[in-house]
């Protein structure tokens, strides 16, 4: 069941219910359903004003490439990849960094130079992160496995 009436609170409280939503849908193959709440995300985050502008936004773009993805777009998830690092920041972006999901999911397919480039992106928002983004792209250039923590969750 995806259904969002039963969030009571504040906006980044239903944001967060509708990325769970969407992430039900996507495992279980409703593509449509997690695309439809993915671009919930992205629309609450033209509230540029807002704190959480940046997650919405941060979020939105990752669901909407897991979603290409699964539609077998590989072109459009990097897109969208890259998308999701080109926001301002958030009091949690700043913090934790990035989400890695997709960019897990992009290096084993073997296309490591989007996820590299987003790692660069993301300097821009995260700059306590520097020491784990340079060491996620040495060991990725270095073709090994890259160990991205809590951020696959984030």
């Amino acid at each position: 069941m995806y259904a969002v009436g039963n969030l009571v609170g504040s906006l980044p409280l239903k944001l967060l219910g509708i990325r769970q939503l969407a992430l039900s849908a996507l495992q279980d193959g409703n593509l449509v359903t997690a695309e439809r709440y993915a671009r919930e995300m992205l629309q609450a985050g033209e509230l540029a004003d807002a704190w959480y502008h940046g997650n919405a936004v941060h979020q939105g773009h990752l669901l909407l490439g897991e979603i290409a993805l699964a539609r077998d777009d590989r072109n459009l998830a990097i897109v969208e990849l890259l998308a999701a690092a080109r926001v301002s920041g958030s009091p949690q972006l700043i913090s934790f960094g990035p989400n890695m999901r997709l960019a897990r999911q992009l290096l084993n397919l073997g296309i490591p130079a989007p996820v590299l480039e987003y790692l660069e992106l993301c300097r821009t928002f995260w700059t306590e992160g520097s020491a784990k983004l340079d060491a996620w792209a040495a060991a990725i250039r270095a073709g090994e496995p890259v160990d991205f923590g809590a951020n696959v969750h984030y």
